[in-house]
């Protein structure tokens, strides 16, 4: 085999390695980008669900104050209510937090994965 049919071999099979390479990371790009959707999908939800709760939480102080018989009683319903609504943050940060690094984690898992194997085919 000539030099010239051996460098045409190189060349040819390194091309085909980085047409792989880079086939694989376009599906690997097209995953993280549906588990990225599926995940803002689900963290919208979260904040709607949340968005709901904090609403009721202050429709129901609204009520409990417009029926309130004396002051004393609107500053015990208002601490109360500020008090519970400072846990009830408290988690929900907590939770969208946790919400976020999952998605963060999961959104870039596919990217890693695609990206590790097509290393490994290319060497």
């Amino acid at each position: 085999m000539s030099e010239y049919d051996k460098s045409r071999k190189i060349a040819n099979d390194t091309l085909e390695k980085g047409k792989a390479a880079a086939e694989q990371t376009a599906r690997s790009v097209e995953q993280s980008y549906s588990v990225t959707v599926e995940n803002m999908r689900d963290y919208s939800l979260k904040m709607i669900d949340m968005a709901q709760a904090n609403a009721d939480a202050v429709f129901e102080l609204a009520r409990r104050l417009a029926s309130a018989k004396a002051p004393s009683d609107i500053t015990e319903l208002w601490t109360s209510h500020a008090k519970k609504q400072f846990e009830t943050l408290t988690e929900q940060t907590k939770e969208l937090s946790a919400l976020g690094q999952k998605i963060a984690g999961e959104s870039a898992e596919p990217i890693t994965r695609g990206v590790n194997q097509a290393f490994k085919k290319a060497s």
